[in-house]
């Protein structure tokens, strides 16, 4: 195969980055005939709030197994969340994005991981004509209790802009490898160098609230879309306990808890995911 051929594959997916309604960061790839969009965890406020134009090469081989059918989009928060963000903020602006996507009147395939699993379960719920079906990955109805004092510590280390602190214990929660041990190490010195700053540092502070005051428990008999909620057993934010209870209390609820990984279960083992998402998404 030549070089104008690979140079060709790019356009052949619809690669696109831009803003959609409601102020919300988007990259796009594939060029198939449902959407599939992934709202990622608050970590999305840690960065700067555009993706170069290249971005969607590089999502392409991350969600391969999905663009046989789907255009698949990572849709970002808005940059400058006002105070007090709470999930009537985050379903206004969102469900602008994902009317854009379905082209006002297609429901979309959702993704959400961790604080976008929280946003999906509100979307859902508030607005169901928007979403087809839910996947709630290492995330579930509200935060664990004993995971509070690990997140109000990430909110004074945002108001401090100490990201590679927050950023390093993020990956010791995530993995259950030698990236446990080495990304933190790598974050806390050369790293802090090279880390991408946030656009708005309060969109870090802003999100932590967020996931601390968000509880849906109450509200999941709501939710008629079908959804999987998939985690970690070792997940210390979104625990295997409450994952069994988002899932039973769900209408049309379904659980993959991964023995032995942790909040970053979604990615770390991403062949699991990918499987069990598709399966989850084909019937």
């Amino acid at each position: 195969m030549g070089s104008s051929d690979t140079l060709l594959k790019p356009l052949t997916l619809g690669t696109d980055t831009g803003e959609l309604p409601g102020g919300h960061p988007y990259v796009k790839t594939g060029s198939g005939s449902r959407s599939l969009v992934i709202m990622p965890g608050f970590g999305d406020a840690m960065f700067a709030g555009s993706y170069p134009p290249f971005a969607g090469m590089a999502l392409a081989p991350y969600v391969a197994r999905y663009l046989d059918e789907y255009t698949v989009y990572v849709l970002s928060r808005p940059r400058g969340l006002p105070a007090g963000y709470d999930a009537d903020d985050a379903v206004a602006t969102h469900a602008r994005a994902l009317e854009a996507i379905g082209d006002s009147s297609d429901a979309v395939d959702v993704i959400g991981i961790s604080m976008g699993g929280l946003i999906g379960q509100a979307l859902a719920r508030k607005e169901p004509d928007l979403v087809d079906r839910l996947v709630v990955a290492n995330s579930a109805c509200r935060l664990d209790d004993d995971a509070r004092s690990t997140v109000r510590q990430f909110e004074r280390d945002a108001r401090e802009h100490d990201w590679a602190s927050i950023r390093s214990k993020l990956a010791t929660a995530m993995f259950t490898d030698g990236r446990a041990m080495v990304y933190p190490l790598v974050l806390q010195t050369a790293g802090r160098m090279f880390q991408p700053r946030p656009a708005d540092p309060a969109d870090v502070w802003r999100s932590l609230e967020f996931i601390l005051e968000f509880d849906g428990c109450d509200e999941l008999a709501a939710i008629d879309q079908p959804t999987l909620v998939f985690g970690g057993e070792r997940d210390p934010f979104f625990t295997a306990p409450l994952a069994r209870k988002t899932a039973a209390e769900l209408p049309n609820g379904e659980l993959e808890l991964v023995a032995g990984a942790k909040h970053g279960a979604f990615h770390e083992r991403k062949w699991r995911f990918d499987s069990r998402v598709r399966s989850f998404l084909e019937r």
